[in-house]
């Protein structure tokens, strides 16, 4: 092997090697981790266990302080449920079994699903546990309440006082103690405060607890992912607690609930929790200092639903607050008050709630540039009206930002291009002499004031701002379901036919032809030919709004560097190594 092509060789295995640091980053900071389904529980298990449950550990740690769960809820007859409602945007479900809230829907044009006839209906983002189909859902949100030291459950009386607000009563046979439920649904977010009312009638003290569970019902095959194909429906339980914010994915609380030095139950300063996936979630806010702690937990009991019910592939998640308790007196009166959330990840709405649930957006380690960035594609869709639009104006927008940057790069890599004809010949002439080779090539580069490396400081400045602008789009529940041209009608999606990939990797072909070639005529083919092809390959599973900021910033990329390519060519040419061999 001839000294260049060991120099070759050492760049290429250089390039690898920063390639293999770029994807470990990648996956460390922003890969979500792939689920497996939870292992069946074994027949020791305290309660019988669904098939997509973890193991039996998880019953014993979530409920050894609740021995008597409530029983389900088809023990008692349910009738048709009272709807509260605003008109375009979402609904809410109330059941009189045990006055608990039995779906929420949501209104606006961007959720409503599309059916195979072209019609759309509403998207029932939290339901019953009663399908078995589709890519996961959100169940109900449970108001849990123990009277005397035992749970409570009973046929309410409910009844609309407005379009949106209904209240829900009973009477504790047991105690005599009388519950009132009042569910306000928001005008202007994705909110529902409610408020438990107790009346104890009697002559003696009652003791109360309060809790809340928050749930999902997570389609294991649709919660996988990778590098290349991030899910979308990657169930996880979030809770934030004094100055920390846990999010645990089905596979780390199973995990955590094998090993005790992982915590489940976080006690310390509990502000809100709930389940959420990348778009999507449900939560609890509570009145400052009312949440005692949070636990997360998986399997049918820790959910309350029946372990028959749960359908085959589906992993139950749970995340129950505790809400601190008291004593009713004789003749007292006490009402507790806390806020749910259901509904869109959006930044806005997340911030506009009390305390703010921003937490729950997963822009990753450069959130700081994730959010102004987010701020600004939504600024262009103010302005424009579609979201893949919006994206090309905010990727065009980043571009002349990062362009002194750029210019040193394509500048550098404009002159390595113009000297590589007189690189060639010394690559030829010292090809048995490694040591006089580097130096020629040395000499040369000062000469014509290029250098191979020149362009590797600004593309390290710039990685910071590209992964940001890559993480924002891919976070935005604004291009769930956005419609861009044509066939796009979901920019969170794949395309459903492969343009844009294709036409992406065309592009890629034509920037690689436009850079400086080097190494032998084997490793020009490679980099010519096989990685537009396996980036194209890559980029078929990507969202289509992650592929069309891609492809913009190449056709950028492309456009300023054959811009830099024409300015070189106007420039003088570089001093052949026959003049320079004469100057000395």
């Amino acid at each position: 092997m001839n000294n260049q092509n060991d120099f070759d060789q050492k760049r290429l295995i250089a390039a690898v090697a920063l390639s293999a640091v770029v994807v470990l980053v990648w996956q460390s900071f922003f890969a979500p981790p792939p689920v497996e389904p939870a292992p069946k529980a074994g027949a020791e298990a305290s309660g019988p266990a669904d098939a997509g449950a973890a193991p039996a550990p998880e019953v014993a740690r979530a409920d050894a302080d609740q021995p008597d769960a409530p029983p389900p809820p088809t023990a008692i007859e349910a009738r048709a449920p009272v709807v509260l409602g605003i008109d375009g945007r979402q609904s809410l479900e109330l059941s009189n079994v045990d006055g608990q809230i039995a779906g929420w829907v949501l209104d606006e044009h961007q959720y409503r699903k599309r059916q195979a006839d072209g019609d759309e209906v509403p998207f029932r983002f939290v339901d019953q546990l009663d399908r078995a189909e589709g890519p996961g859902y959100f169940l109900p949100p449970l108001v849990e309440l123990e009277l005397g030291g035992a749970a409570t459950r009973g046929d309410y009386t409910v009844e609309k006082v407005d379009p949106r607000t209904a209240v829900a009563r009973y009477t504790h046979p047991a105690t005599g103690v009388q519950i009132e439920r009042r569910y306000t649904l928001a005008e202007d977010t994705y909110r529902t405060d409610v408020q438990v009312t107790l009346r104890n009638p009697g002559v003696a003290a009652v003791p109360y607890d309060l809790a809340v569970r928050l749930r999902g019902a997570q389609n294991d095959a649709e919660a996988g992912g990778g590098l290349f194909s991030p899910p979308i429906y990657l169930f996880e339980s979030v809770c934030r607690h004094a100055d920390d914010f846990e999010r645990a994915p089905a596979k780390k609380v199973a995990d955590a609930l094998t090993d005790a030095d992982e915590p489940t139950r976080f006690a310390d300063g509990v502000r809100w929790a709930g389940v959420d996936n990348r778009y999507f979630m449900t939560a609890l806010m509570p009145q400052a200092g009312e949440a005692e702690a949070c636990d997360f937990d998986l399997g049918a009991e820790p959910a309350r639903v029946k372990p028959d019910a749960v359908p085959p592939g589906f992993t139950m998640m749970t995340t129950r607050v505790d809400l601190t308790g008291g004593e009713l007196g004789p003749g007292a009166e006490i009402t507790r008050s806390f806020s749910l959330y259901g509904g869109p990840k959006k930044l806005a709405a997340l911030r506009a709630q009390d305390p703010p649930l921003d937490d729950a957006i997963d822009f990753g380690f450069f959130a700081a540039l994730c959010v102004p960035l987010l701020w600004l594609m939504r600024m262009f869709h103010g302005i424009v009206g579609n979201w893949g639009v919006a994206i090309i104006l905010l990727t065009v927008l980043v571009k002349l930002l990062t362009l002194p940057l750029t210019h040193k790069q394509y500048k550098s890599m404009a002159g390595m291009k113009k000297v590589q004809p007189e690189l060639k010949k010394l690559q030829e002439k010292y090809k048995d002499d490694k040591i006089k080779l580097q130096q020629e090539m040395m000499k040369l580069y000062r000469e014509n004031k290029v250098s191979p490396l020149a362009g590797c400081l600004p593309m390290l400045m710039m990685m910071p701002i590209y992964f940001s602008l890559y993480r924002t789009i891919y976070s935005a529940v604004e291009l769930y379901q956005a419609d861009f041209v044509g066939w796009i009608h979901d920019l969170s999606q794949q395309d459903p036919y492969y343009v844009t990939p294709v036409l992406l990797g065309v592009l890629m072909l034509l920037q690689m032809r436009l850079n400086p070639s080097t190494g032998d005529e084997l490793q020009q083919k490679v980099m010519m030919y096989v990685m537009p092809v396996m980036f194209t390959a890559m980029m078929l599973f990507l969202p289509s709004g992650l592929v069309i900021y891609i492809a913009v910033n190449t056709v950028l990329g492309i456009a300023q560097q054959w811009y830099m390519l024409r300015r070189a060519a106007d420039e003088p040419a570089p001093v052949p190594t026959k003049r320079r061999k004469e100057a000395t």
